[in-house]
């Protein structure tokens, strides 16, 4: 189903995904402004290859400046999704493809932010190319108001990580010794057997002993098993899956189930993960 900020007469967002590639009668269309979104909500998650765009036939008008936007966040209209691509310059009936990487969504959407006043956003169709994800199975709860999971899926620390930001927000950040104690108790109430520690967002600067939360939560709050040296310890962070539950640094490459925080976080900036085998995916402002 596609949707739109806006729309000029006849020109709904529906015939940007009407499968042709007209570039005069089969176009969407909004009102002149400032700002614009086009949206298109799949039936499911994708793991997103490409998105093809093909502009309208119109001399008067080029497509610049369109961010590609893709993922799973509702919020905003789907406007607060990593950024794909921006598209720098389509020409009049002109069509171009955007490599994104294998990004996960369930929302492919174009956004455009303009000092013109007169500025309009015109799309002949919108072409996305990928394949169904299937989520690992899963124990969804609630800690402190929030919606968390466990999954049921071994992954090393960083490509946990890279899971719960694909299909969740971020590894979970505990902020409270209550909230160590929902946790806790959440564990205890997990359906399937749990590897002996959980990944979560907790993470060390590579060359100093100071820990930080992926997600960009500013607490302090911490429940270590013990204090070392950092040099001597891993720079990943891990909660024990019986008691008491302490946390440890463990080695960043075991194989371990993890714990992810699901809900969109308005107030936070997550912190940017730089991996050698993934695509670098920006947050939209």
């Amino acid at each position: 189903m596609a949707s739109q900020s806006s729309t000029f007469l006849f020109d709904g967002a529906e015939k940007a995904i009407d499968g042709s590639r007209d570039t005069l009668f089969s176009c969407s269309g909004t009102l002149v402004g400032f700002s614009h979104w086009w949206s298109l909500s799949l039936p499911d998650m994708y793991r997103i290859n490409s998105v093809t765009i093909t502009n309208k036939a119109d001399l008067l008008y080029r497509m610049t400046d369109v961010e590609i936007l893709i993922g799973n966040f509702e919020e905003d209209n789907g406007n607060k999704n990593p950024i794909c691509a921006v598209i720098s310059y389509i020409p009049s009936a002109g069509t171009h493809t955007f490599n994104c990487g294998g990004m996960i969504g369930r929302f492919v959407n174009l956004k455009l932010d303009s000092l013109n006043p007169l500025a309009a956003l015109m799309v002949c169709e919108v072409e996305v190319y990928g394949e169904l994800v299937v989520p690992a199975p899963s124990f969804s709860t609630v800690v402190m108001g929030r919606n968390v999971t466990v999954v049921e899926k071994k992954l090393c620390w960083s490509d946990a990580l890279f899971y719960c930001r694909d299909l969740h927000w971020d590894l979970l950040s505990i902020r409270s010794k209550q909230e160590q104690r929902e946790v806790e108790e959440a564990l205890k109430k997990v359906s399937f057997p749990l590897t002996h520690h959980v990944w979560f967002g907790r993470r060390r600067y590579l060359m100093a002993g100071t820990w930080f939360w992926m997600s960009g939560a500013s607490e302090t709050y911490d429940y270590w098993e013990r204090n070392s040296f950092w040099g001597e310890t891993s720079p990943c962070g891990a909660i024990a899956t019986s008691a008491p539950f302490k946390w440890n640094d463990l080695p960043c490459g075991e194989h371990l189930h993890f714990i992810c925080l699901k809900d969109y976080q308005s107030d936070k900036k997550r912190v940017e993960f730089y991996s050698t085998t993934r695509r670098l995916t920006q947050l939209s402002p």
